[in-house]
Order: structure tokens, then sequence, then C-alpha cells
């Protein structure tokens, strides 16, 4: 970390039925040399995920690579819009951000708390589906307790 520190990185999340359920997260994010090679390393087949990072990318490339954004949880909701997000230009001429660049970073930001959500819910599905819970040999009582 080159004498940095770093924070464990929090998310949270509510779902998976009701109106208000989503996924947030807090973060400080900054340029990094090659993240979006990096992510399409670690997620090949993540195509929103790659349109995410790009878009970051974009937005970095714009203002010479010196945006920073601090996203915070600010809500009892946990979705994209219960997040805090500010942006601004670290440049030492004091070079305001191109005019579409913070919206392009939140925007980005909020839907990667989407994609977020989708990946939860798709592990939730996964594993309270009838093939994982037969496929663990899992039996359960009337009331939902397990058994056996």
């Amino acid at each position: 970390m080159g004498g940095g520190t770093r924070h464990d990185p929090c998310i949270w999340f509510s779902g998976f039925w009701s109106q208000g359920d989503g996924a947030c997260f807090e973060a400080y994010l900054s340029y990094r040399k090659g993240a979006p090679c990096r992510i399409r390393e670690y997620a090949p087949q993540g195509a929103e995920l790659h349109r995410i990072a790009d878009a970051l990318q974009t937005a970095q490339r714009c203002n010479f690579y010196q945006l920073r954004a601090d996203v915070r949880h600010r809500s009892h909701y946990n979705h994209e819009y219960g997040m805090a997000i500010s942006v601004a230009r670290y440049s030492a001429s004091h070079q305001d951000m191109t005019a579409d660049a913070e919206e392009a970073v939140i925007e980005a930001l909020h839907d990667l708390a989407r994609w977020l959500y989708h990946q939860l819910e798709r592990e939730y599905d996964y594993l309270s589906s009838g093939e994982t819970i037969a496929a663990n040999d899992c039996t359960f009582t009337e009331t939902g307790r397990r058994f056996g």
C-alpha cells in the first residue's frame, strides 16, 4: 500500500422481495492505472462490470486522472440512493473538473451498487433453490426448522 492505509470494504444490502431493497457501499475511489484490465481479468464475463469500469476510466481520462470520490452510506435504506457521493478533482493548478464528470462518476457508482445487488440476488436464488437444498440433503419441518 506504499505507506498508505486501506479501509475494509463496507457493503450493505437488504433483499429480496420488498420495494426499497438494494445494495449500497462505502468507498474512497481514485484513479488506479490498469483498473479496467484488472477487472476484465477478474470477471471476464462481466459485461456490465466492464461498462462501469470503462465509464469511470473515461471520466478520469477527461480530467487527467485527478478525480476522487468519497462514498458514504447516509440512509437507513440500503440501495444506491442511500449513498452520499462527493466527487472532486485534485489538480495542482486547481482546475475544475469537466462539466459532466461528477454526474458520470455518481451514475457509474449507482450502477455499481445495482450490479452488487443483482450479484447478491443471484447468489441468494441459487442457495435457496430446491436443487441446492436437495443436493445438500437438507430437510425442514413445516415451520422452517432444519432437521435430519
